[in-house]
């Protein structure tokens, strides 16, 4: 299979095929007929498993987006496509704001959400601010500590902007001591990672950093055994979860996590400018807001809009739709029900992986231990270029994938979630094996 074109833009979620009928194939003459405006949702209830989870289930699963025909897309460790009950609750809400804007801040509506989006990640409500991305949650815990001169933060080198950036600014502004350690792609074992960042532990170290599941290799972190490591050398742990929201079955209590940012708009697929940030009640009073708009006075008033984790969300009027539609993503992924989700990540990574390991020329960064490795993987063809490799996969097989690059690392990294098939991971394998059995053509070029 190569070489296929978009021809116009159509939508794959009104075929029959993703609606259960598996009588032609992903790009077969039955999405001719395929209306230009997308269809409507279909009821959630139609999602809920009642027997095996085959691929007629989970055509009806892609079924809930508008993903445009010939695409396959495999980018939503960036930003991911929203399921038809999103879209259509965005729009509802934006319109109802317009219809009556009596009730333009929706409160009320905002701790609906706090309340399922705390359960749906194992925590309590009053320990969740929603925010508009993983990088503002980083940002609420790490410049509302109180620093002081000497104190050290240990983080790895695979670190997110987002996280690393609030850690520069603490470290110009209080003589904080940054402590960057190397973990290797792949790691060998839990106990290696946790003795990487035991070593490089002081009695000053006041801050671990770690990402939940790193953005460029897709490492899950053992976070539950740093957990312990920082608590018994008295020291906090901050995690930055962009990615686990929405692929993983989370937990956070469980985890004894002191802090942990996540993204709406990636693998939870609530759409942009959505964001969670948890930070343990009782830490909280040691917190400070990162804007001050909270009442310090009423943080522990429940009836107060400043009470717990809300106080670091005041910042000023928000997308309203955008926290609001939150839930009907929530909705969405309970439908399937989260671990089903999760498992279907990681098949769907598992045969991604398994599939790279066996084209001459490729290298495999991201680890095939389970425990370590979920719906990212990171990888690179031989010598060439990564944007070369990116554009080369595009033009032959309509797969988009992205660059990624950061220390020793330069490769491509490709995302599968449950709007995906498998027939789209074997057209990423094809379009990898055309470019690494063609490499000389796409060393400094990717033309033809």
């Amino acid at each position: 299979m190569s070489g296929v074109r978009v021809s116009r833009r159509r939508f794959l979620g009104g075929s029959a095929a993703a609606f259960g009928g598996l009588t032609t194939g992903l790009f077969g003459a039955s999405l001719a007929a395929q209306p230009k405006a997308p269809p409507l949702a279909r009821p959630l209830s139609t999602l809920v498993p009642s027997g095996p989870l085959d691929e007629a289930y989970w055509w009806k699963v892609r079924g809930q987006f508008n993903v445009v025909d010939g695409l396959t897309f495999m980018n939503n460790g960036t930003y991911g496509p929203t399921p038809r009950v999103v879209t259509e609750a965005l729009a509802r809400y934006e319109r109802e704001l317009a219809e009556d804007p009596t009730d333009n801040y929706r409160n009320e509506g905002r701790d609906a959400v706090r309340a399922r989006m705390a359960a749906f990640v194992g925590a309590q409500a009053d320990e969740i601010a929603l925010t508009r991305s993983t990088s503002e949650g980083m940002n609420i815990f790490i410049r509302g500590l109180d620093w002081k001169a000497g104190d050290e933060v240990v983080y790895c080198s695979h670190e997110h902007g987002g996280g690393i950036q609030p850690l520069q600014q603490v470290e110009a502004r209080y003589g904080v001591k940054l402590v960057k350690v190397e973990v290797p792609s792949p790691p060998e074992s839990v106990d290696q990672i946790v003795k990487i960042y035991e070593r490089a532990m002081t009695g000053k170290t006041r801050l671990l950093m770690v990402s939940h599941m790193t953005y460029v290799t897709g490492l899950i972190t053992p976070i539950a055994a740093l957990c312990g490591l920082a608590h018994s050398k008295g020291a906090l742990i901050s995690v930055d979860g962009a990615h686990p929201l929405g692929m993983l079955d989370l937990n956070l209590n469980a985890t004894g996590v002191d802090h942990y940012a996540a993204a709406g708009q990636k693998w939870l697929l609530a759409g942009t400018g959505t964001g969670v940030c948890y930070i343990r009640r009782d830490l909280q009073d040691r917190i400070w807001p990162l804007m001050g708009y909270a009442d310090q006075k009423a943080v522990h008033d429940p009836k107060s809009t400043s009470f717990g984790a809300k106080r670091y969300e005041l910042g000023g009027q928000r997308n309203v739709p955008s926290f609001m539609a939150m839930a009907e993503a929530i909705d969405f992924h309970e439908a399937i029900g989260k671990k089903n989700v999760e498992a279907r990540v990681r098949q769907l990574s598992t045969k991604l992986r398994g599939g790279l390991k066996g084209i001459p020329g490729v290298k495999m960064w991201t680890s095939e231990d389970p425990q370590f490795a979920a719906g990212l993987t990171l990888f690179s063809v031989h010598q060439i270029p990564m944007e070369n490799v990116v554009k080369a996969i595009y033009d032959y097989n309509r797969v988009w994938i992205r660059t990624m690059t950061t220390g020793n690392l330069n490769g491509v990294r490709a995302a599968t979630h449950v709007y995906n098939m498998p027939d789209e991971v074997d057209r990423l394998l094809d379009a990898v094996t055309h470019v690494a059995k063609n490499a000389s053509r796409y060393m400094t070029t990717t033309t033809g």
